[in-house]
């Protein structure tokens, strides 16, 4: 649909540039979808902004070209950050700007202008680092603002009086050092009109033609008439001359709301109706769809066919409004459900459920037994609890004796303990269940997870974790405690099975000695030599054999006999036969990249610092391969395992294949930029392996005493030839089908190696003994995803967290509330849900399920890997994941419109895991939700929907359940 829109807004002559606006509910949205808007092949500007900085970036606006047709431009806001005002003073930045414009209209003095720095300062400390940041963004603009934007701004700020009342503000500050205490509302209010007022004028320069409300329910009052500053602000851009509105959700409005719930601002039937007053204003229109509703109503209540009222309620939506619905997961076959009682209960749970009532009750705190289920050591994760707050007050009162006496019999973490890496247990029975499930499994063992298609057969651990069919555990809670607390002690945990804790010793270091490169296998390990890679390729020897998994030992022995066709009859006398794996990897022919500074793309990474030698040793490669010459079978002989390992397994190898997948004829990658790409993904698989934990997990399962053979057998036993070229496949498919070049290319490896690289994070636990110095817990093994407020630092983490988790690599298990519940995709490599408490709305069900019921999720990629093995091998198409899908689509027409991607049948399920506590209420809230899962759909449109579902639900059980209301286009594509 947008493809197709930006198409006619190509042919339209009255527009010279393309200005579509994303808007979506938070930064890590706007950052994961809007490269996926690059619909067209040409060269696009993306750009996430906000409306009151846009005058930094209208250089960019009018930068972009187009080889053929019009530039476009895609520029992406959140709500929080562009439409609400809420906060008034905003951030330094956007004060910096208007007091710029003010400036640069108000020809000022010397102490207006010290007095306008004071009014606009807000929250930066001094006047002088507020002047700084003026002078920075001064510099960056290059002392020019947009005019546009400028006199725009002026105009309307003049005619709203805000100019006269700034003026009156600098006359009050005068000549104070300060600004007075009695002017700091009135500054923060007139800050704000301010920013308003520029946010307004920054429409006039975007020039929107389409604009895009995704996920549009998480800011419905942009739709509002009477929505306040924002919805205004959000009218000048919907009214601007002709732009188009596209509003996309699969919830745009809750689609089932219990009365209870309108208190919080839920209600389905209001919030229906006012997306249907944005969508027209015919009121003889409006009149016909309630009297259709009613009738419909009336008819479903009845039981009475209801056929023709869906066909009318049809034909009066659908001009405004369509929705195709996937089938029902559980009705499509996609779906495996895992009820396991949380009955792992043990004495001292039971003893510390009684001391937390009794501390709720000393500080007059509330707390229910909910509290105590949803989070292992609840009393050591309290924040943003009143009873958190309480308890630190009652610890801070040295006169109020009773609480340390309850402490002592309540489940607290152990600061010593955990410092020892010593067993703890996890403190909760669903804890102990998932825990089992997973790290009693050995998935701690794994650095990654086992291909979909693995090109010969796997060795542990990773085969085992393959039959097992393992998947990632994306876990739910309504409560805040326990994503924090399930991830902290799931992670030490993971760490602490590895062994205590490594003295920070990297065994894959480029060192020196006494100013000279030392053993250089470390670097012939993550060297792409593309030569080699193509030669030793294993996607190659599998096609060889497409119906068969081969053992590892029947590919290495093709590869030695590969090695072997191309030896040398003699060697050359001038130069000096290989006597190290390394020294003949880089003597074979190909090696050298024909770069400048490779050493840049091998280089540093964020956790080392410095790749200390990495020079030197790069300057002895090439030496080397500037005497390039195949071995004679002898030399080759004595050296023959090592090199047909790093030729097969090798990182800089895999990742050089990996990326040659990608690459089709007419791309505009270079050699060098292939060479670049796969450097940089050799160099995080260095940093993955170069931890203290990972060398701590292949010495526990015994891979060698050499760290870079061992890491080589790791590599063959885990598939990561074919684990890789499965992931870089996902990201190439998710990110546009714009051409590959050296930039996206490169773009793609980073995505890559920042997930295998990223940084181990930090969970802290409030200890009640000691309560000024928290109790440290990994996140590496499982991580949290969000956390309160959208500060930028919180953006970054979850955009790290979420990239992390979409990658085969760890965390494999996230564990989030509703900050993950709408918009994020976490499909790629989990299809499982663990619902760590059942939510009363089936519609919050359905969405935490949706996060991984999607597109091409891990669940189908196996399925399809599973039934098209042989039929991929087969083809000569480069990314053998494209054949896998192409066998897939032309074999699947019988199976529906959402085959392959969304419904594949086979082994693999979208799995549900619900961990009710025996004797409790937890199961009969489930069944009911099951129930409501079935019928809520009926009451779309209607209102006092919780009556209609009680009504529906006390017909005879053989009454059918009626079809729901189809709003599928129509084929034709005639909606009117």
């Amino acid at each position: 649909m947008i493809a197709q829109t930006l198409q006619r807004l190509q042919d339209d002559d009255s527009i010279d540039r393309v200005d579509v606006i994303y808007v979506c509910s938070n930064q890590d949205v706007a950052r994961q979808n809007i490269g996926r808007l690059r619909v067209t092949p040409d060269e696009t500007v993306t750009l996430s902004s906000r409306l009151t900085l846009l005058a930094k970036h209208t250089d960019k606006l009018n930068a972009a070209t187009a080889s053929a047709g019009k530039p476009i431009n895609l520029v992406a806001f959140t709500p929080g950050t562009s439409f609400d005002q809420g906060w008034r003073t905003g951030t330094a930045e956007e004060r910096a700007l208007l007091f710029l414009i003010l400036q640069q209209a108000g020809s000022w003095n010397g102490w207006r202008t010290r007095a306008a720095l004071r009014a606009l300062q807000a929250g930066v400390a001094n006047p002088g680092r507020f002047e700084d940041q003026c002078d920075r963004l001064r510099e960056s603009l290059g002392g020019k603002i947009d005019p546009t934007i400028t006199s725009e701004f002026l105009r309307r700020a003049r005619q709203r009086g805000l100019l006269d009342r700034f003026d009156a503000l600098l006359d009050g500050i005068g000549r104070r050092p300060k600004l007075p205490d009695a002017l700091r509302e009135s500054a923060r209010r007139l800050t704000g009109d301010l920013r308003t007022t520029l946010a307004t004028a920054g429409v006039e320069v975007l020039e929107p033609d389409l604009i895009i409300l995704d996920e549009f329910q998480r800011f419905r009052e942009l739709l509002d008439p009477n929505g306040g500053e924002g919805a205004e602000l959000a009218r000048h851009l919907f009214d601007y001359r002709d732009a188009r509105v596209l509003l996309l959700s699969a919830t745009p409005y809750k689609p089932f709301t219990f009365a209870e719930e309108a208190a919080t601002g839920e209600d389905h039937y209001s919030d229906f109706r006012q997306v249907l007053r944005f969508l027209s204003d015919d009121m003889s229109w409006h009149a016909d769809v309630t009297k259709a509703f009613e009738a419909y109503r009336e008819a479903l209540v009845r039981g009475e066919p209801c056929a023709d009222l869906r066909g009318w309620l049809r034909d009066l939506l659908l001009p405004v409004m369509c929705r195709t619905e996937r089938p029902l997961l559980g009705q499509d076959g996609m779906l495996r459900e895992h009820l396991t009682l949380a009955d792992d209960l043990n004495p001292q749970d039971i003893r510390s459920y009684v001391a937390m009532r009794k501390i709720a009750k000393s500080v007059g705190a509330p707390m229910t037994v909910e509290y105590w289920k949803s989070a292992p050591y609840f009393l050591n994760f309290l924040d943003g609890y009143q009873l958190g707050t309480k308890v630190r007050a009652a610890l801070d009162d040295q006169a109020d004796s009773e609480i340390p006496a309850l402490l002592a019999t309540a489940q607290l973490l152990d600061a010593g303990t955990i410092r020892r890496r010593e067993p703890v247990d996890l403190g909760n029975s669903r804890l102990r269940q998932l825990a089992a499930d997973t790290v009693d499994r050995g998935w701690w063992q794994l650095l990654w997870l086992p291909p979909s298609l693995p090109y010969h057969a796997l060795g542990e651990p990773f085969a085992t974790a393959a039959d097992d069919g393992i998947t990632k555990r994306l876990l739910f809670s309504s409560w805040n405690a326990t994503p924090t607390a399930v991830a902290g002690l799931l992670s030490y945990e993971a760490e602490r099975r590895l062994g205590t804790a490594g003295d920070g010793h990297r065994h894959l270091d480029y060192r020196l000695e006494h100013g000279r490169p030392a053993a250089m296998s470390v670097l012939a390990l993550f060297w792409p030599h593309p030569a080699l890679a193509e030669l030793c390729d294993p996607l190659a020897l599998a096609r060889q054999r497409p119906d068969d998994t081969a053992p590892l030992d029947a590919f290495e022995r093709d590869v030695r006999e590969l090695l072997r066709a191309h030896t040398s009859a003699e060697a050359l006398p001038t130069v000096a036969g290989p006597a190290e794996p390394w020294e003949l990897l880089f003597q074979w022919p190909g090696a050298d990249p024909g770069i400048e500074d490779p050493a840049t793309a091998l280089g540093s990474s964020a956790d080392e610092g410095p790749a200390t030698g990495l020079d030197g040793h790069v300057a002895r490669a090439r030496d080397l391969t500037h005497h390039a010459v195949y071995p004679t079978e002898d030399q080759l002989d004595g050296l023959m395992d090592s090199i047909t390992a790093i030729a097969l397994h090798g990182p800089g190898n895999v990742a050089w294949r990996a990326l040659s997948r990608l690459i089709e004829p007419g791309s505009q990658v270079t050699p060098s930029g292939h060479w670049r790409a796969a450097a940089l993904i050799a160099n995080g698989l260095r940093s993955l392996f170069n931890r203290p934990e990972s060398a701590q997990l292949l010495d526990h399962l015994t891979m060698g005493k050499v760290y870079w053979q061992a890491v080589l057998r790791y590599c063959a036993a885990g598939g990561l030839q074919a684990v890789l070229d499965e992931h870089l496949h996902t990201l190439r498919s998710g990110a546009s089908d714009t051409l590959l070049d050296d930039d996206e290319l490169w773009k793609i490896a980073d995505e890559a190696r920042q997930a295998m690289a990223s940084r181990q994070s930090t969970y802290e636990a409030f200890d009640p003994h000691n309560p000024q110095r928290p109790i440290k817990l990994p996140g590496r093994f499982a991580l949290r995803y969000g956390g309160r407020g959208e500060e930028q630092s919180q953006v970054d983490r979850k955009v790290v967290v979420r990239r992390s988790f979409n990658s085969p690599f760890w965390p494999f298990i996230v564990a989030t509330t509703s900050a993950g519940q709408e918009g994020i995709d976490f499909h790629q490599w989990c299809s499982a849900v663990v619902h760590w408490n059942t939510p009363v709305n089936p519609v919050d069900f359905e969405q935490r399920e949706g996060r991984v019921h999607r597109f091409g999720g891990h669940a189908i990629q196996r399925n399809v890997a599973a039934a098209h093995r042989a039929d991929a091998l087969r083809s000569s198409e480069p990314d053998v994941w494209k054949s896998l899908y192409d066998a897939a689509r032309a074999e699947s027409g019988e199976l529906g419109d959402f085959t392959p991607y969304w419904v594949f049948p086979g082994r693999a399920k979208i799995e549900r895991h619900v961990l009710p506590y025996p004797l409790s209420r937890d199961q009969a809230r489930f069944d009911r939700l099951k129930a409501d899962l079935v019928r809520y759909r009926l009451a779309f449109g209607q209102p006092r929907q919780e009556d209609l579902l009680l009504l529906l639900q006390r017909q005879p059980i053989e009454t059918d359940v009626p079809e729901v209301l189809d709003l599928r286009p129509r084929p034709d594509g005639n909606h009117l």
